[in-house]
Order: structure tokens, then sequence, then C-alpha cells
């Protein structure tokens, strides 16, 4: 890119509010504000597994399961301050297994103290975004990322769904540090149509901006509404049929003994006839 290929410095101060300002052409100043929330859906999210060290060295290599897709910023697009041209909508995305720990719970709300959000949210895992540029030595293209850890159960859930080919739509909420908004989001929350992450904090470059860091806040599933359908008329069906033949089965000898019962009946009939015939002949 055409801003990357030369050093991009920004002149950032950060304010007690934890807002940041940048000094822009002509001395004009622009303030940027935290972030409250991002909100992201997911797309063809994939299983991948693959042998890693275990945390006990003198163990064998475990097989670990992750999943692998695409996010989108819902309503929002996503720059670096002071490159607002390097803007998208679409991130990578991955999620690994881990449990939440109490310090996450704490780490939460220390962020939401911060943020002024006097919302109380649960923290269901953990999350970093970041930006990677493009690497000319090596080929490697530019890309935002976004990586999660979730709670292993929750995981398991995403990828058997995804085996089974029943996972539908998945919304994903986060709240996250060094992640910022041109609007002030409590004169606005609703509107925050740009985010953007910090320029690098140590010398303001913004070729490797911070990675923000944060909080999984709202993770919403659905399953796939038609192939559960499908798959539970089918279900229906097959026992329907199932209590048709049993039924048909259970009524084959009740008929089998009604026909002999008619029979029987004739023939009684039949004699008390041929006898009432013989008593009138013998008046």
């Amino acid at each position: 890119m055409d801003f990357l290929a030369k050093r991009a410095v920004v002149n950032l101060v950060e304010r007690k509010d934890h807002t940041l300002e940048i000094v822009e052409s002509e001395n004009e100043k622009r303030t940027y504000y935290p972030a409250m929330s991002m909100w992201l859906k997911l797309e063809q999210l994939q299983v991948a597994q693959q042998l890693v060290e275990p945390l006990d060295g003198d163990r064998q290599p475990i097989l670990s399961t992750s999943l692998h897709g695409v996010a989108h910023l819902d309503g929002q697009e996503l720059s670096i301050i002071g490159a607002p041209q390097q803007a998208t909508r679409v991130l990578h995305v991955s999620f690994e297994a881990r449990d939440v720990s109490t310090a996450d719970r704490l780490g939460l709300r220390a962020l939401e103290d911060e943020l002024g959000n006097s919302l109380s949210d649960v923290a269901l895992g953990t999350a970093r975004l970041g930006f990677n540029s493009a690497d000319d030595e090596t080929g490697e293209p530019e890309q935002w990322w976004l990586a999660c850890h979730i709670p292993p159960a929750c995981l398991q859930v995403l990828a058997q769904a995804i085996s089974e080919g029943q996972l539908g739509a998945v919304e994903l909420g986060l709240a996250m540090r060094h992640v910022y908004t041109a609007e002030n989001p409590a004169a606005n929350p609703a509107r925050q149509p740009r985010l953007f992450l910090r320029p690098n904090e140590s010398d303001d470059a913004i070729e490797w901006p911070n990675i923000a860091t944060g909080f999984v806040t709202h993770l919403r599933i659905d399953f796939a509404t038609a192939s559960l359908h499908g798959s539970s008329t089918r279900g229906d069906e097959a026992v329907a049929a199932k209590l048709v033949a049993d039924a048909v089965s259970a009524l084959g000898p009740t008929l089998l003994n009604l026909r002999l019962t008619v029979r029987w009946i004739g023939i009684l009939i039949a004699v008390l006839l041929f006898l009432e015939v013989l008593e009138r002949l013998q008046i």
C-alpha cells in the first residue's frame, strides 16, 4: 500500500479520560473516543485440527481443534488512526478453546469501568484484534485478523454443528481496549460508523498498529432450521410408517378372527332356518 511505502508517524496524545487527540494538518485537532463495543457476523467457519505440544513435557502431543472463518463488521468499517484509507469490513477470525478464568471476569469489569460502560456484561471468552502489513519478501498479503478463545464446550458445539452442516448464523459481540471511534459514543451510542486501531503505542507508527485486546461478551449461535426441520420431518415420517405397520400387523389376526366369526354365524343362521322349515312341515 502507498501509505506503507514510507514510515508514517502520527502525533497522538492520550488524555486522562482515555481519549486520544491527534494534531492534523494546519494544527487542527481530532479526538478519538474508546469504542464501547464491536459486533460481527461470522461466516464460512471450518474445523481444523493439529498436533500441539502438551503443557506437560513428559506427555504425548495432543490433537487440538480450532475454527477458522470470516467475520464481517455489522454496519461498520475498521481502519487505523492516521490511515483512514486502510479500511476493511472483513476480518479473518479464529477460535481456540480455553476456560474463562476469574482474571478474565475481573478484567472485563475493569475495562467496562475504564470505558464508562454502565452495562455489566459477562466474560464469555477473550479476544485479540490486529493488522498485519503486506510483506513483499515473503509475498504475504495484508490481513486483518481476530483471534478468540472460548470455553471448550462452546467450541465443541460449534465444531459439531459445522461438521453436521447444521450451523446457521453466528453473531459475536466484543468489548475491546485500543479500539476507537471518531464520534463520542456517549452522545450517540448507536452510531459508530467507523472503528480505528491505535498506532503503535511506543512510537505512534501506523505500519504495525497496537493489537487490541478484550473479551467476548456475546455469542449467539443459530442452527440451520431448514436442515433440522428436514431431519425432523424424515424422522416423523419414519415413526409414522412404523406405527402404521405395527397397526396393520396387529389388525391382521383381528380381521382373521372376525372373518371366522362371521362364517360360523352364517352357518348357525342356516341351521336355524332349516329347523324352522322342518317344524312347519310337521305341523
